[in-house]
């Protein structure tokens, strides 16, 4: 029996199925969840970056005022320098961070500058970029002329008002300060920024918290450092050259100087690295439910189910009547199977025992039978015996005693049936031993005499009496002649290819010679043929160097 027909696997099949829907409906919800989350986290990360940067914004921002305002007084003329150096100071004073606040001309040799120190800014890069254009402006610069450090300059045009023309710039250089977003957590980690690199439009870095060698591994291979402008405010999820995920996010500072953060997972282990991780709490809700469907099944019905099958089968295998265990804990249902099966099995044994003395009384019967049968013959026999000594006519005695001698062989045969207690199939090779060892006693024929082989072979009853007949027939016809015939008598019953063989090999006697008799003599073999009739089988006989061979074969269960 296949096992995919067992009550249990059909139960968990039907378990899964059913709660296959929810499984499938908490992946969904953990998968809409998770977008849900990455978008937030996005967001906040974004936000995040923005507020770290507000301060240095707001730098920018006051020196931007302050740089106008002094600009403004400039733009009528330049006063003396030290009256210049005077307002720079107030203007440094106004904005503590700035390293630098000076007023440069055209020609870049600085005079008026907040530390009263000249300076000559003529080849710097960063002093070609503010006065690039008659026009606010902020520059960045890798190196500030005053503290070697980034700064971000900010210049203002100063144009003189009677001229119409630029004179110079006022100029605030503000030291580049690091910037360190706190920490984000959202519903699952806690995510640091670890890059953080300030650039410009063009791609150019002026700081980073990670040396050189390490870009290559934290910043995506994605990411253009000269088109910054397109990803500002737009935080996504990226892969480094390690493998690990990370978040990138760009955030606009200044007009032209962008915030470029690259934030890893703090608690980066395998519950939150893992693609599947999201969706391993419902799969272990949807395996908890299933397994505790499966062992609530096993246990109020799989277990009372199996309970019973196997009493079952042992009663029908061995009539053992196997106690059912915990069946007080089984359903309503399952307990009235139970009291079913009990009830079945009394009417069985019930049935059973009446059967059994059905068929004590069927053995009683047919000892009955045999043995009122054996006396039966016996008494006609002693009738014959009765005319036999009345008689003196040798024919007739003759005739006669061949009569008792068949008469006391069905005698025999039946006394053997009843001696065997009415089974449905008998040993053939006792009943036929009973029979010659009786015709012996009729014949006063010594105890020893023939040779038998008798194969322990097994037939129906109904076949044992004409068997045992032909054998009584075969064996009285040598047993009358006389000891010159009986002594080289050879009896065999053997079984082969299905079919059961009797031969009796002797000396020639006039009843089985080939030619066949007539009168008395024609009466064995056409006895013999009736008996092989009623065991479907055939008789032959024949003559080899001077000894008859009578054969009778017939199918073991001759129908």
């Amino acid at each position: 029996m296949s096992a995919t027909s067992s009550l249990g696997f059909r139960l968990a099949s039907t378990l899964v199925l059913a709660l296959l829907p929810l499984g499938l409906l908490s992946i969904v919800q953990a998968w809409a969840s998770l977008e849900q989350t990455e978008r937030a986290t996005l967001s906040g990360i974004g936000g995040t970056s923005i507020e770290a940067m507000r301060p240095q914004m707001d730098l920018i921002r006051d020196a931007k005022t302050t740089a106008r305002m002094l600009a403004a007084g400039l733009s009528a003329g330049v006063p003396p320098n030290a009256n210049c150096v005077a307002r720079m100071r107030t203007g440094a004073a106004t904005n503590p961070t700035a390293t630098l606040v000076a007023y440069i001309p055209m020609s870049g040799r600085i005079t008026c500058t907040s530390t009263g120190t000249p300076i000559d800014f003529s080849g710097d890069p960063l002093f070609a970029r503010m006065t690039a254009k008659p026009e606010p402006a902020l520059a960045f610069g890798v190196k500030g002329p005053v503290s070697g450090a980034p700064v971000i300059g900010v210049a203002e045009p100063v144009v003189d008002a009677a001229a119409a023309r630029q004179t110079g710039v006022v100029a605030i250089l503000l030291r580049h300060r690091s910037i360190l977003p706190t920490p984000y957590v959202d519903n699952e980690s806690l995510w640091k920024p670890a890059l953080l690199a300030t650039y410009t439009g063009d791609g150019t870095l002026l700081s980073a918290t990670t040396e050189a060698a390490g870009l290559a591994t934290l910043v995506p291979g994605g990411v253009a450092l000269d088109r910054l402008d397109m990803l500002a405010g737009h935080p996504f999820y990226s892969e480094g050259a390690d493998g690990r995920r990370r978040i990138v996010s760009v955030t606009s500072m200044a007009p032209d100087l962008f915030l470029l953060a690259v934030w890893e997972r703090e608690n980066d282990g395998l519950w939150g690295t893992a693609a599947a991780a999201p969706f391993l709490l419902p799969a272990l809700t949807w395996a908890a439910a299933l397994i505790a469907a499966s062992v609530a099944s096993s246990r109020f019905v799989v277990r009372h189910v199996r309970s019973l099958s196997r009493a079952m089968n042992a009663y029908m295998a061995s009539r053992i009547r196997a106690p059912v265990p915990h069946m007080g804990e089984a359903p309503t249902e399952i307990r009235k199977l139970h009291a079913v099966y009990e009830e079945l099995i009394r009417t069985i044994e019930r049935d059973e025992a009446e059967l059994q003395n059905l068929l004590v009384d069927k053995d009683t019967l047919l000892k009955e039978v045999h043995h009122r049968s054996g006396n039966s013959l016996q008494i006609i026999a002693s009738v014959m015996r009765m005319y036999r000594r009345e008689t003196a006519d040798a024919e007739l005695r003759g005739v006669l005693d061949g009569l008792i001698n068949r008469v006391i062989a069905l005698s025999s045969t039946h006394t053997s049936l009843y001696s065997l207690g009415g089974r449905r199939d008998v040993p053939m090779d006792e009943i036929l031993f009973a029979v010659i060892r009786r015709l012996k006693e009729i014949h006063g024929i010594a105890l020893g005499t023939a040779k038998k082989r008798f194969e322990p072979i097994r037939m129906q009853t109904q076949a044992a009496v004409p068997l045992a007949l032909a054998l009584a027939e075969i064996v009285s016809c040598h047993f009358a002649v006389g000891a010159e015939t009986y002594r080289g008598l050879e009896v065999s019953l053997v079984e082969a290819d299905g079919d059961v063989r009797l031969t009796v090999v002797g000396p020639v006697v006039p009843e089985f010679m080939p030619e066949g008799g007539t009168g008395l003599a024609a009466i064995p073999c056409r006895m013999l043929s009736q008996f092989a009739a009623q065991l479907r089988g055939r008789v032959t006989t024949r003559i080899d160097n001077g000894q008859s061979t009578v054969e009778l074969v017939f199918p073991h269960s001759p129908a």
